[in-house]
């Protein structure tokens, strides 16, 4: 979904006939082409974007005694940052890097502080993203603590279809904890149950 749609699809904050309105704050921001494997932004650096996935599909993950482990996966249609380095300007303990060949729109602090401070509905539009955005990942932290892997993979299954079958059982594997050995055992079961 292009950001222009993403900005009027709710009908909340923007109307149809704030189309001008919002090609003119679509024109400040940046188009970017990422590579599959390509890093968006490296644990250390400090945040000063956030990215709109037009295109693709990245991943978001923290270095762990030097093992990668998932976090976050984040599509078409979704904004994504490091939000602690963004907000405080500190460095980040995240990396996001593309899992497909990627169209993300760059959002640069200095130009979303602007747009806020100068329209409320791009304001209100911005925090009610953010609040969805955080409302999604407290829900997935919260379910994800007390599950056991095979409950883990199920809810993965069903909150986020569409990235499901777009991610390798080594990401997969990451994100819910486990070695790939015991993944494919729950793939088997998973598939068996469900025939």
């Amino acid at each position: 979904m292009n950001i222009i749609d993403k900005c009027l699809e709710s009908g909340l904050y923007f109307q149809p006939k704030d189309l001008h309105i919002v090609n003119k704050l679509v024109s400040l921001l940046f188009t970017k082409k990422f590579k599959k494997k390509e890093t968006l932004l490296k644990q250390g650096e400090i945040c000063k974007e956030i990215f709109y996935v037009q295109k693709g599909l990245l991943r978001v993950y923290v270095l762990n005694d030097g093992r990668e482990v998932n976090t976050w996966f984040v599509q078409e249609g979704d904004f994504i940052t490091s939000v602690s380095s963004y907000h405080k300007q500190k460095p980040s303990e995240h990396c996001i890097e593309a899992l497909e060949d990627c169209e993300i729109i760059s959002i640069k602090k200095s130009t979303l502080d602007f747009i806020m401070k100068n329209n409320h509905k791009a304001a209100l539009f911005a925090s009610n993203e953010l609040f969805n955005k955080l409302c999604d990942y407290q829900e997935q932290a919260s379910a994800l603590r007390f599950m056991n892997a095979e409950s883990r993979y199920d809810y993965l299954f069903e909150k986020q279809k569409a990235v499901f079958n777009r991610i390798s059982q080594k990401h997969l594997a990451s994100f819910l904890g486990i070695d790939t050995t015991y993944l494919s055992k729950i793939i088997k079961k998973h598939i068996k149950v469900n025939r």
